[in-house]
């Protein structure tokens, strides 16, 4: 049974209250979007130390992953790696050992749905202990995982910020959303392509070999590639667009940005409100 926001910020809670270290996953390919803040701030208060792992590092440029590293590392431990490929892990080990606060450490992984925290923890074990999967909200409740002699890992169920929960293009981006149950996912569909042809204009040119830049154009030819096709074949755009979606979750489609990128938009946002 599917639990609330509400009882897995609670279960959470007591998880991050238990544990002496938090890794925070979150996607390299949008760092500051799919960091949990709320996460962060509830960590902090309770005297816990956090390593941002930023995960699937293999879909961004290793120049762009060291951009990022030296500008987070101002503020919070960042390691890069993919869990998928291996890459970077034995980097997670160090950095574990070097902020443990004691060993033997347990360690809570925490962090936005399906941002890949159980293939993390599969790493960490060696074998497949967590389950995985791509539909986001899998992970049921917490495991508890013996990895190794000196470490004991707690996954927990993704969480969602309130505030978040009805914006449902965000979410997305976020790698949040179960596409298959979106009640209409044609708009943040559209959104989320907008999006990632603000940074990768070839972005679907490289995966559906799609040379249009129209979102709905893209979601249509989508369908046609796919066979996604209703009775006298109109293309099926709302399936076209679950799969547009569900390619962004699992990595399929890609685009990054830069350090420099994300305040200056930041800064340009505060000039609009009238902030200075």
């Amino acid at each position: 049974m599917k639990i609330t926001v509400t009882e897995s910020w609670r279960r959470v809670r007591k998880v991050l209250d238990d544990a002496d270290l938090v890794l925070e996953v979150a996607d390299a390919r949008e760092p500051m979007e799919t960091r949990n803040v709320r996460i962060e701030k509830l960590a902090q208060k309770l005297g816990k130390p956090i390593i941002l792992v930023l995960n699937k590092c293999d879909l961004v440029p290793f120049e762009v992953l060291e951009k990022w590293k030296r500008f987070l590392e101002r503020e919070i431990p960042t390691v890069f790696l993919s869990a998928k490929y291996r890459l970077g892990t034995r980097k997670l080990i160090i950095y574990i050992k070097k902020y443990a606060p004691r060993l033997p450490v347990r360690v809570a992984v925490v962090g936005y749905p399906n941002v890949g925290k159980s293939t993390v923890i599969n790493y960490l074990k060696g074998k497949h202990v967590a389950q995985t999967s791509p539909v986001p909200g899998w992970t049921r409740g917490e495991q508890i995982v013996k990895a190794k002699s000196w470490l004991y890992v707690v996954d927990t169920p993704g969480v969602i910020p309130i505030e978040e929960v009805k914006d449902e293009a965000l979410l997305i981006v976020k790698g949040a959303v179960d596409p298959s149950r979106l009640k209409d996912p044609v708009y943040p569909a559209v959104k989320l392509i907008e999006r990632i042809l603000k940074y990768n204009p070839t972005a679907f040119l490289e995966r559906y070999n799609i040379e249009t830049r129209d979102p709905l154009k893209i979601i249509e030819e989508v369908a046609k590639k796919r066979g996604l096709l209703l009775k006298g074949g109109k293309p099926n755009i709302e399936a076209a667009a679950q799969a547009v979606i569900r390619d962004w979750i699992e990595g399929k489609i890609t685009y990054y940005r830069l350090p420099e990128e994300y305040y200056a938009h930041a800064e340009e946002s505060e000039t609009v409100s009238g902030v200075s």
